[in-house]
């Protein structure tokens, strides 16, 4: 039996082998890192104390590639990142951002790939099984899906992004209620997650439940400071508006979702039969004639004028 100060002694050991003395670094590898995840799995470096030339290299390769990331520059985070797993190959947060870069420019497969490594890293790492899963919802495996969702809700009840996931998955399989019931889970742990509240928010539309939709939508809405909602929260607002029969509260709704964002065809046409249904048949008529700007065979709108067009005739002059 190896007791608890052995097994941290060959751990460390195993971390010495893939992160430090280059010299020795590829005779001892493979019996101390098979000892090591025998015992307990790898784990990404980031103890207390002296470290080595190469730990301290692959942080600053790590550290880098997160710098790219934020900037937005994916090629260079990929080549920093790529660089920081070969220097030390049991890192598992660097196998995660190199996952997250390789996802980022289209290389799902590759992607996938490092988060499986690191995953055998960090075996019970639930952010990452969660993350794990998100891939494989992606890429349209539900089933894989699904069982990362029962790993992680295994390893934690309570995880927020798991009851998230699991809903997803849900949606993906057409099963709404069961969706709504996962993410109302979520909310529990999690009341004014963002993401979540919009997921709510999107299944209740889905079910044609409006009024459940604009009440989590004002919710969502209230986490925001004034004016730095998300146009997508007032689009699905006008939206549900509309279904509520409130034509003139739903053409504000579309009329604010203009403002937080680049205007689209599709938004113009919400805002024109917002406004015809109110009886706005000028205001209506604008806001056609801005959609069809953007997308001049946008069918919906083009419908819509002729609606415009024969509202705007005198009743004799539509009488047969």
């Amino acid at each position: 039996m190896i007791d608890a100060m052995t097994r941290q002694r060959l751990k460390n050991r195993a971390c010495d082998v893939a992160c430090g003395n280059r010299r020795s670094r590829c005779a001892r590898w493979a019996v101390l890192i098979t000892v090591s995840l025998a015992l307990n799995g790898c784990k990404s470096f980031g103890g207390k104390g002296p470290v080595s030339e190469d730990v301290a290299q692959a942080r600053q390769l790590s550290q880098q590639g997160l710098n790219a990331m934020q900037r937005g520059d994916w090629t260079s985070a990929e080549i920093s990142l790529s660089k920081a797993v070969k220097v030390c190959p049991v890192d598992a947060q660097a196998r995660r951002q190199y996952a997250e870069a390789m996802w980022h420019r289209g290389e799902y497969a590759a992607a996938v790939e490092q988060l499986q490594k690191a995953m055998i890293c960090t075996p019970n790492d639930g952010s990452l099984i969660v993350r794990f899963g998100q891939m494989q919802l992606e890429l349209g495996k539900l089933t894989e899906a699904r069982a990362m969702v029962n790993r992680a809700l295994d390893l934690d009840p309570k995880s927020t992004e798991a009851w998230m996931l699991r809903g997803r998955v849900d949606l993906a399989e057409g099963q709404r209620d069961l969706a709504l019931a996962d993410f109302h889970r979520a909310l529990e742990f999690a009341p004014k997650d963002r993401d979540l509240l919009y997921e709510i928010a999107e299944a209740y539309h889905q079910l044609n439940r409006p009024q459940r939709a604009l009440s989590t939508l004002i919710s969502l809405r209230e986490t925001y400071a004034p004016g730095e909602e998300p146009q997508q929260v007032y689009y699905l607002e006008g939206l549900a508006l509309q279904a509520l029969g409130r034509p003139a509260d739903a053409a504000t709704s579309f009329e604010l979702a203009l403002e937080r964002g680049s205007p689209t065809a599709e938004l113009y046409y919400r805002l024109g039969e917002a406004q015809l249904a109110a009886g706005r048949r000028g205001a209506a008529d604008h806001a056609v004639e801005q959609a069809l700007a953007i997308d001049p065979g946008h069918a919906s709108s083009r419908k819509l004028r002729r609606q415009v067009e024969v509202a705007s005739r005198p009743l004799e002059s539509i009488v047969p």
